[in-house]
């Protein structure tokens, strides 16, 4: 599976910490990229404008080189190991369908415009853990996962067409 792990230290300024974990790797760049779409609209985004700080470390947290071929994504070849963990920062002030929204009561995330992706991993199963701040619920058609802030989906296009809501959720057992 490709995991992902979102927290909010800086809410504030609307940001996010993405990390996306690839595993299972060969010795050969992997593409990681920002989508440009999101279901059911009919216009071309960039997305990648909003990611930032991004840094990619092997299995052990030692560095990999990372190579911007265009401003939609990142290369990065897997060290031994065959994990490449890509960490970055997200920014997100807009509150909509098709972007992202973060502040101190609640983040509303299109996941195109949130999440990662990597080229020929398509079919991959990925999970998707929250690090919330306290009072926070989660709200989504994401499949439940091991714990409440644990989310699976089967592929990549499950993820992508499955929009986020954090905060104190009305209607929601505690």
């Amino acid at each position: 599976a490709v995991r992902y792990a979102l927290s909010f230290p800086n809410a504030v300024h609307h940001e996010a910490k993405v990390t996306a974990s690839f595993s299972g790797l060969p010795a050969k760049p992997l593409h990681v990229r920002m989508a440009r779409s999101s279901p059911g609209r009919y216009a071309l985004h960039d997305f990648a404008k909003n990611v930032y700080y991004v840094v990619a470390t092997d299995g052990s947290n030692h560095p990999l080189p990372l190579n911007r071929p265009d401003q939609y994504g990142w290369d990065v070849t897997p060290a031994a190991d065959g994990t490449v963990l890509f960490s970055y920062t997200l920014y997100g002030d807009q509150t909509d369908g098709t972007f992202v929204g973060i502040d101190q009561q609640h983040a509303h995330l299109n996941l195109p415009a949130t999440l990662c992706y990597a080229t020929g991993l398509e079919n991959r199963s990925a999970e998707v853990k929250f690090d919330l701040p306290a009072g926070w619920k989660a709200a989504t058609q994401l499949r439940p996962g091991a714990d409440k802030t644990t989310f699976t989906a089967p592929n990549l296009q499950y993820l992508m067409d499955s929009p986020v809501s954090l905060g104190a959720q009305q209607g929601l057992p505690l």
